[in-house]
């Protein structure tokens, strides 16, 4: 080999290795949603949701063939971990920083995540990666009007919250990013999901005590189909 092969080669394999670094310096970050991140459980008014690895290795493009809006659910609650996994998805901080894994005008992030489990309904905090309870009441038959869709083992609420930004719309434009990234996570770990407007807005934002400020806009429901 002679030298100009030599340096070639070895610039190559910097390359190489500097690409690798900077790659392992990007996946320990130390998230709260990252292995040694944060510890799961907490009390029944504050959950911390499981960490776990982000090297799913099924294929984005797979997850977008697969892509639907599913009209029948099992019964099969989730487990923690899929729901750590479709939360931190749908809004869940992807930088120490506290920006998320969807754009917001200005870092606004004016919308407020709820979910509607078995236990109760919970507030997702993405910046330390748990729930909230906001109450203890399993309300998932009362949010949407149609009865195939009661049973989903989670609803999630997007609420948008006015006191965090005066454009609606960019609210609006915060909830598609947010329900796209939560279809793709629920096509990645074999299960369906389903935007509905069709819920009973008036009931659930009483049922749940929201503000004047904060509007209800749309319901997604999520877990193992039939």
């Amino acid at each position: 080999m002679d030298r100009r092969d030599f340096l070639r080669k070895a610039t190559a394999l910097s390359v190489g290795v500097m690409a690798a670094a900077r790659g392992a310096k990007a996946w320990a970050k130390g998230l709260p949603s990252d292995p040694g991140g944060s510890v799961a459980g907490g009390s029944a008014d504050m959950i911390a949701l499981p960490p776990f690895e982000k090297n799913n290795p099924f294929p984005l493009d797979r997850a977008l063939l697969e892509r639907q809006s599913a009209r029948t659910f099992t019964e099969r609650p989730l487990t923690r971990e899929e729901v750590s996994r479709l939360l931190w998805a749908t809004t869940g901080a992807n930088r120490e920083d506290g920006r998320r894994t969807i754009p917001s005008a200005q870092a606004k992030y004016p919308v407020d995540v709820l979910v509607a489990l078995p236990e109760g309904v919970y507030r997702y905090e993405p910046k330390e990666h748990r729930l909230a309870r906001v109450i203890a009441e399993d309300i998932r038959a009362k949010i949407p009007s149609q009865d195939p869709f009661k049973k989903a083992a989670m609803i999630v609420l997007y609420v948008i919250n006015k006191d965090k930004t005066s454009r609606i719309e960019w609210g609006d434009v915060e909830i598609g990013f947010m329900g796209q990234n939560h279809y793709l996570e629920a096509a990645a770990l074999g299960m369906g999901s389903r935007i509905i407007a069709n819920i009973k807005v008036a009931d659930v934002t009483k049922i749940l005590g929201l503000k004047e400020t904060q509007i209800l806009r749309l319901a997604q429901l999520t877990g193992p189909m039939k």
